[in-house]
């Protein structure tokens, strides 16, 4: 016979599901969530248990189970369990077939779930002879009280029962009491707040791990370091935090009742289970993403283009499919999508799409234990990765490269990968990041990129002032703005854009106002003062004064990436993009006409913003006014603006 769990469920607000979550900081439970992805890939859903019934330790050759509930007692007592001890007891070396019992117990139901995580030595589970830290490989939890968010984002509360259990009324009417769920043995003691490496190591260790790769039989190799600090931060605020600002593919945060508490936002959902169909979905590649619609495209324009990425991705994708393929029914495991491009809150990713048909007999714990320490956080092959990394890395990794996991009493569950993630422990918060090596990889690229992966969690805790990811995102310092401009736009094809541009700077745009902006074919007198010209306008006004300009083939709608000629060429110079709009060009080489500078030039080096002090006189032969153009252009604009306005000089 079977337990049948019977349960009430009703529509929950958010505000609910909040103090749930903040619960977390002092009791029990976990939250797991698919909160972004891509469209039709990632599966939109949430489940936070704040009130665990049962807490299941999982140990490399055993599951301990502790009750945390009236509820929990009377199930461990349950006869549908009265085997079950057997099979768990520490000692019998069957974790695995013992998680798969306990919730065969169960009448299936997709509100009967466990929920937790495991550590990255959790590999055993899989096989691996590796040797691993004493204690517990992670917990699970069975859920009394949980909230479940849907794919159009409504949450329900639901609270499990037994009949004759006494505890069994709403959660939200016993948390005053409840306790924290007793679980495992912490890890010893917490580490120093210190980073494993200065500035520089992380590189060092990886140009030596590129001897193992060249002289090992291996593949690809993933190495990681741990940034550490002193905080006193709620872990729940930051993750509320970390959830509105960086929603990921697997958002989780645990308190595992031994005094971890866990949190981050993984990039990799690493197994799906729906009836017989197993989805892997790697994540490989990582570019910083640059500001707005046009730097977001050309940061995925420099992920894609990267061949070292590409083929880490590939050797990912290839080592899951060797994990996977045992279990699935031949030749059903196919790719199904590469490279899809995923856009997270500060960088860019690539995604692939595995699936298969799991062979009769072959169910999610057979994937969850053959896909522990997968090589997006190892390496190919596993058993020479896990040894360079023993050797190479400066500390344990505890959590980082585990599992967050779910897996229903209905067979359906999901697994996300334990990256981007923040542990709190006896007063200090660790963040640790890495990366995917190939024999060719660049070891200052990979220190960059291992930093720029903690900078979201560093700024959900408030614990570092982190710098932008991309200069447009910095403000710039105020500018001495004329309060109005005039606007000269004869026959230019986008002249009400520039007129909103002008007026989205604060400016008034005014008949007879000084300086004047003109573009178009607006046209130009020996005594101009006080101008600012744009586009092909720039260039007439250049050639008035002597500059080499020429027809060209029209270049349109170009982008156009620019750098200031010198840090200090106007007030918070950066680089910006913008777009070109020409059908007249400055001759190459050509020398510039007395009495102008150089403020900003293109990639290929040719000025792209020139101004003339003596007639307070700014050509823009880019355009600013254009969707293509950044923060970072509208600042070079006004600058310009303000170099021009009469009575004020340069900035």
């Amino acid at each position: 016979m079977k337990i049948a769990l019977t349960h009430r469920r009703r529509p929950a607000t958010a505000a609910e599901v909040d103090a749930a979550l903040a619960r977390l900081d002092t009791c029990a439970g976990m939250y797991f969530g698919v909160d972004a992805g891509i469209a039709g890939l990632h599966p939109l859903q949430a489940v936070l248990v704040d009130q665990p019934a049962l807490a299941l330790t999982v140990h490399a050759d055993g599951v301990k189970a502790a009750a945390c509930t009236a509820l929990g007692t009377t199930l461990l007592a349950h006869p549908a369990l009265s085997g079950w001890a057997a099979l768990a007891q520490p000692g019998g070396g069957k974790p695995v077939q013992a998680l798969r019992a306990f919730l065969q117990a169960f009448e299936p139901s997709p509100d009967v779930l466990l929920q937790g995580g495991l550590r990255f030595h959790a590999h055993v589970l899989g096989g691996s002879a590796q040797s691993v830290p004493p204690g517990a490989l992670g917990v699970l939890f069975l859920a009394q009280s949980l909230w479940q968010r849907d794919a159009a984002g409504q949450w329900t509360h639901a609270v499990l029962s037994l009949d004759g259990v006494a505890d069994a009324q709403p959660a939200e009417d016993t948390h005053a009491g409840a306790a924290p769920a007793p679980t495992p043995t912490p890890d010893p003691t917490p580490p120093a707040a210190h980073d494993d490496y200065p500035p520089g190591g992380h590189a060092q260790m990886v140009a030596r791990a590129l001897v193992h790769l060249r002289e090992q039989p291996l593949v690809s190799l993933t190495l990681s370091q741990s940034f550490r600090r002193r905080a006193d931060a709620s872990p729940a605020a930051a993750f509320a935090r970390l959830r509105r600002v960086n929603p990921a593919p697997a958002m989780f945060f645990l308190n595992d009742g031994a005094g971890d508490r866990l949190f981050g936002a993984s990039p990799d959902l690493q197994l799906v289970v729906q009836g017989r169909t197993v989805q892997a979905l790697p994540v490989c590649g990582t570019v910083a993403r640059a500001a707005g619609p046009v730097g977001e495209a050309e940061s995925f324009r420099a992920l894609v283009n990267e061949d070292t990425d590409a083929a880490s991705l590939a050797v990912c994708s290839d080592a899951l499919r060797t994990d996977l393929a045992p279990l699935c029914e031949p030749g059903t495991l196919h790719l199904r999508e590469r490279r899809r491009q995923m856009s997270l809150a500060t960088v860019v990713h690539t995604v692939d799409r595995l699936e298969g048909t799991l062979r009769g007999g072959a169910d999610a714990w057979d994937a969850i234990a053959a896909t522990t320490a997968p090589a997006m956080v190892t390496g190919t092959p596993r058993a020479p990765a896990l040894a360079a990394i023993a050797q190479l890395e400066a500390s344990p990794r505890g959590w980082y490269g585990g599992l967050a996991i779910q897996v229903r009493a209905d067979g359906s569950a999901l697994a996300g990968t334990i990256l981007r993630a923040a542990v709190l422990r006896g007063g200090v918060a660790e963040v640790r990041t890495g990366g995917d090596l190939l024999a060719d990889s660049v070891p200052a690229r990979e220190e960059q990129e291992s930093r720029l992966k903690a900078i979201s969690l560093w700024r959900a805790l408030g614990l570092e002032d982190v710098p932008a990811a991309h200069p447009a995102l910095m403000p710039a310092p105020a500018l001495a703005l004329p309060p109005a401009v005039g606007l000269d736009d004869a026959q230019d094809a986008f002249g009400p854009a520039l007129r909103d541009t002008l007026l989205g700077l604060g400016l008034r745009v005014q008949p007879g106002a000084l300086p004047v902006v003109r573009a178009g074919r607006a046209t130009h007198g020996e005594g101009d003062r006080h101008v600012l010209a744009v586009g092909d306008a720039a260039l007439r006004l250049l050639a008035r004064h002597g500059g080499t300009v020429a027809p060209i083939t029209p270049e349109h709608g170009r982008l156009v990436h620019c750098t200031p000629a010198t840090p200090d060429a106007w007030p918070g110079a950066v680089a910006f993009t913008a777009a070109r709009y020409a059908t007249l060009a400055l001759a190459p080489g050509a020398a510039l006409p007395a009495g102008w500078q150089v403020w900003a030039r293109d990639a290929g080096g040719a000025p792209v913003l020139l101004v003339h002090a003596a007639r307070q006189l700014a050509c823009l032969l880019v355009r600013p006014d254009s969707l293509l153009a950044g923060d970072g252009a509208r600042a070079a604009l006004a600058a310009a603006l303000a170099f021009c306005a009469p009575g004020r000089g340069a900035p």
